[in-house]
C-alpha cells in the first residue's frame, strides 16, 4: 500500500518539466480543437499568437484534460484583458479582421440582438446590432442609424476618416431569402465611439414590422399614394381595398402649444368617411393603419417631420 503522505509529484506519471510547451503539440491543439466543435461550444475567439498561448496554465490544462463542459472558448490575449481578439464567432455571427475593416457575416437573422453586441464587444467594437421584422422592401437595409461619440462631441469617426458600415449580400446579387445567400456589414476597425443598428430582417408570419414609416415608398402597401394635401377616408379605404389591405385607424391628436403628435387608435365604427387621413403606417403583412382627423388641418402635420410614437 502506498503512504498517504507520499509527495504528490511522485505519483504523477508526467511531471512538470515533461509538459512544458506541450499545449501548442500537435495532440494538443487536436483535444482543444475536438472540445470547442464538440456539443455546447457555440462561441470562438481567435487573436494574433501570443505568448500566452504557448503556456497555457496547468490548471486549465488539467480542465481540459477532465473533460470539463465547456461552452465558450476564446483563445489568446483578449482573456487577460490587454487587447481585443481579431476574430469572434458564436452561433448568430461571425466576426473577422479584413486588412482595415471588420467583416461581420450575419448567421441567424432570428438570434438575440445581445449575441451580436457580444461579438462586436469582442474585437473591440462598441456597436448594438438590432434585427427587426421589416416588410420585404426593408429587408437588408438599415431601418435606423445612430452614432454617438465617446466624448460626447458628435459622431464617432474612424481615427483614418472611414466612413460608417457598410451591407454586402453573398455571393453579389443574391436576394436576401434565397438559399446560401449572406448578409455581410464592414466596419472601419480603427472605429470610436458608439454605434447602434437596426437592421431589416424578414418578418414571420403576424409580426408587426420595425419600418411602418415606409408604407407609402415605392413598393411599400401604399406606394404611390400622395398624402400631403390628405385625402378622405373613403377614398384611402377604396385604394386599401384595391391592395387588398385590412385597415386600421389612428386619430391624431395635435397639442395645441407645442404641437406635438398624439396618437389614440379608433375602432373603424367610429370613424366618418368624410375625415381625413393625413399619413399611414404598414402594421404587418397585410394591415395598415391610417393616421386621421375629423377635420381638416391647416397644413399636414406630417411634412414637419413628425415620426411615429416609440
Amino acid at each position: 500500500m502506498r503512504n498517504i503522505h507520499e509527495p504528490l509529484d511522485r505519483l504523477a506519471r508526467v511531471h512538470d518539466g515533461e509538459l512544458a510547451d506541450q499545449v501548442s503539440t500537435t495532440g494538443a491543439q487536436a483535444l482543444l480543437a475536438s472540445i470547442v466543435s464538440g456539443p455546447g461550444a457555440t462561441t470562438t475567439a481567435v487573436t494574433a499568437p501570443s505568448p500566452w498561448r504557448l503556456r497555457m496554465p496547468r490548471l486549465v490544462a488539467g480542465a481540459l484534460a477532465a473533460g470539463a463542459l465547456v461552452t465558450g472558448v476564446i483563445v489568446g490575449p483578449g482573456v487577460l484583458g490587454d487587447e481585443s481578439a481579431t476574430s469572434y464567432a458564436n452561433s448568430a455571427i461571425a466576426i473577422e479582421r479584413d486588412g482595415d475593416q471588420y467583416v461581420a457575416r450575419i448567421k441567424d437573422p432570428f438570434a438575440d440582438h445581445e449575441k451580436y453586441t457580444e461579438a462586436f464587444h469582442a474585437v473591440g467594437l462598441d456597436i448594438d446590432l438590432r434585427l427587426v421584422p421589416a416588410s420585404p422592401t426593408g429587408v437588408g437595409k438599415f431601418l435606423g442609424f445612430r452614432l454617438g461619440g465617446s466624448s460626447g462631441a458628435g459622431p464617432a469617426r474612424s481615427a483614418s476618416g472611414g466612413s460608417p458600415p457598410t451591407l454586402d449580400f453573398t455571393p453579389e446579387g443574391c436576394r436576401p431569402h434565397q438559399a446560401g445567400c449572406e448578409l455581410t456589414m464592414r466596419v472601419p476597425a480603427d472605429y470610436t465611439g458608439e454605434m447602434s443598428l437596426s437592421l431589416g430582417r424578414r418578418a414571420e408570419p403576424g409580426e408587426e414590422y420595425g419600418n411602418p414609416d415606409w408604407a407609402l415608398a415605392p413598393g411599400e402597401m401604399f406606394g404611390g399614394v400622395r398624402l400631403q394635401d390628405g385625402r378622405p377616408v373613403d377614398a384611402m379605404l377604396a385604394e386599401a381595398r384595391r391592395r387588398d389591405l385590412t385597415v386600421k385607424f389612428s386619430r391624431i391628436r395635435p397639442d395645441a402649444e407645442t404641437g406635438a403628435l398624439s396618437f389614440e387608435p379608433l375602432p373603424a365604427d367610429q370613424v366618418r368617411g368624410d375625415w381625413t387621413v393625413w399619413h399611414a403606417w404598414q402594421v404587418k403583412a397585410g394591415v395598415i393603419r391610417l393616421l386621421v382627423t375629423p377635420e381638416r388641418l391647416p397644413e399636414n402635420p406630417f411634412e414637419k417631420g413628425a415620426h411615429r410614437p416609440s
